[in-house]
């Protein structure tokens, strides 16, 4: 495997700053990732720069779905079902590893003519999955339902709509896909910003970059910057001068809760009582219930869950599975992002605004806005596209997008799975490790050290080799880096991850050369991500906040 970890990051600023690029790409997250790996795939010099780490911003913090949105057939989005379906079986296809396929119940009540559109949404959505079947889409019965759900609440259900999407570790999609693009030719840096613009006349011809780590400023110059800095977009384009706002930026926060506590079997798509739609997913042993949909104009750089909000998902989830009984106290953790979409001059619902991706274009530089994970590969493409057209204008020439039929990674060699599989003991580490990781890596690290085949703690279900591989092969540079997306340690345990920190921090200084005062510092700002995830334990539940 290509090294990818704190050397690369510095290699790759030198040569940011020594070299020209063709595409300069401001964001890690997945949109920025996927635009980074199209480009370098078609023979494009690409540097990439994010602000602090890839998949911290939004692309972290979804549903941990790539579904076609079925929702959206209630409006009549045919255009945005179909290519939003293609993508997810797309997605399917090329990362069976990371894109795992989920059932859905969408149970209906008695009253209205919920039942017969449904059948109809169905049957487009079984027809636009055409030639990839996950299994069939159908109404089950009440009868059906109450085997397949069996807590959930049988008041006035007249059955439910069964059908089929996929999950995804989100952050580890956006990581993957970075370093996909390293792999294909793009130099990239994480904790590193954009703090200004740079100028060949009136149009931006590149950026200034601070380095977090080693301090100072460095400029980048490229052909043709991209803005996909997602709900940081226009303060990017504030840097060039650019007014008004163009996004409507709106807010999502997701609660997990014991799953055991609930009972659910399956994925289940619910109306709260306000009529907004919510998901409850089963998530490992945890049920993850979200989102909620509401404006959000208060800082991008420190977003979480409010009160108000939490009480608003365990009251809707309560109202579908009553005997769960959920309180507060329940909650193991939250988190919130924040959606980069596009204001249209209305003032629509928040959960009515267009999730369709538009490109800009100004003073020579691009920005791409809208979209979902989903979609992230098409919206690259149509942005490396319009890239390839005006770097043409300069005599350059550029293969046609290859990202539909190259996977990320290649297959794994059977031969180090199975090697893994006798290394590890505990079957449901072994799963998400082979899923997660290239098993030649793995099989090589446990040969060679063995005493890292153990996990961080007893209820810390991660080993001791995933924080050597963070930082040697997924450029992992800061404790928080590690314990919130490499690993989703924050989120999955009681005490978030908080016992290990000390001892996590002192293995990764070892590897880059943190002194005392930097491990502090580490921890500091760890205990910072836990307080953004601890929800209160005293809540009134009630409707979302009112608009901002």
């Amino acid at each position: 495997m290509r090294d990818f970890s704190h050397r690369t990051r510095a290699a790759d600023l030198a040569r940011m700053a020594a070299e020209r690029w063709d595409v300069l790409v401001i964001g890690g997250g997945i949109v920025g990732a996927g635009i980074a790996r199209d480009a370098a795939m078609r023979g494009m010099r690409v540097a990439l720069v994010e602000k602090t780490d890839f998949a911290a911003g939004t692309s972290g913090k979804t549903s941990k779905l790539v579904h076609g949105g079925l929702r959206y057939l209630e409006d009549l989005r045919l255009g945005l079902v179909r290519s939003a379906i293609r993508e997810r079986d797309l997605w399917l296809r090329n990362e069976p590893r990371l894109v795992r396929p989920l059932e859905f119940l969408i149970p209906v009540h008695r009253g209205g003519d919920a039942r017969w559109k449904l059948r109809i949404a169905l049957r487009l959505y079984g027809w636009f999955s055409a030639g990839r079947s996950m299994g069939t889409s159908r109404m089950v019965t009440r009868a059906e339902l109450a085997a397949l759900e069996p807590r959930l609440l049988p008041q006035d259900l007249k059955g439910a709509g069964r059908y089929f999407d996929a999950s995804v570790p989100d952050a580890r999609l956006v990581l993957e896909t970075i370093r996909s693009a390293a792999e294909h030719g793009a130099v990239v840096a994480n904790h590193a910003e954009v703090v200004g613009l740079l100028r060949d006349g009136p149009r931006v011809a590149g950026a200034k970059i601070r380095d977090a780590f080693a301090g100072g400023e460095i400029s980048v110059h490229a052909k043709v910057v991209v803005n996909a800095a997602g709900p940081w977009l226009d303060r990017v384009r504030a840097l060039a001068g650019n007014a008004p706002p163009t996004l409507r930026p709106t807010k999502g926060i997701h609660i997990l809760v014991p799953r055991d506590l609930i009972g659910q079997r399956h994925a289940v798509a619910l109306r709260a009582p306000d009529g907004r739609l919510f998901f409850m997913i089963p998530w490992g042993s945890f049920s993850l219930i979200g989102t909620t949909d509401s404006d959000y104009r208060q800082s991008l750089d420190d977003v979480r869950a409010t009160d108000r909000e939490v009480g608003y998902l365990l009251s809707a989830a309560n109202g579908a599975f009553p005997k769960a009984n959920l309180t507060a106290s329940d909650v193991v953790s939250t988190y919130a992002g924040v959606r980069p979409l596009i204001a249209s001059g209305s003032r629509a619902k928040e959960s009515d605004i267009s999730r369709e991706h538009v490109v800009l274009e100004e003073d020579g530089m691009m920005g791409v806005a809208g979209g979902k994970l989903t979609t992230h590969r098409a919206m690259a493409e149509d942005v490396v596209d319009r890239v390839a057209r005006r770097l043409a204008g300069g005599g350059a020439r550029f293969g046609p997008c290859r990202t539909a039929e190259v996977p990320l990674r290649v297959p794994p060699n059977e031969d180090d799975a199975r090697r893994v599989r006798e290394l590890v003991a505990k079957p449901e580490i072994l799963e998400r490790l082979l899923a997660w990781y290239d098993p030649s890596d793995l099989a090589a690290h446990l040969t060679e050290r063995p005493e890292t085949a153990q996990v961080l703690a007893p209820d810390v279900p991660y080993l001791w080799a995933e924080v050597d591989h963070a930082v040697e092969h997924e450029m992992a540079g800061t404790l928080s880096d590690f314990m919130v997306r490499r690993t989703w340690i924050l989120h999955e345990v009681r005490d978030h991850g908080r016992l290990v920190a000390p001892s996590v921090a002192a293995r990764m200084a070892a590897r880059l050369g943190w002194d005392r005062e930097r491990i502090r510092a580490e921890l500091a700002a760890f205990e910072l991500e836990v307080e953004r995830c601890v929800p209160a334990r005293e809540l009134l539940a009630g409707p979302p906040p009112e608009k901002a």
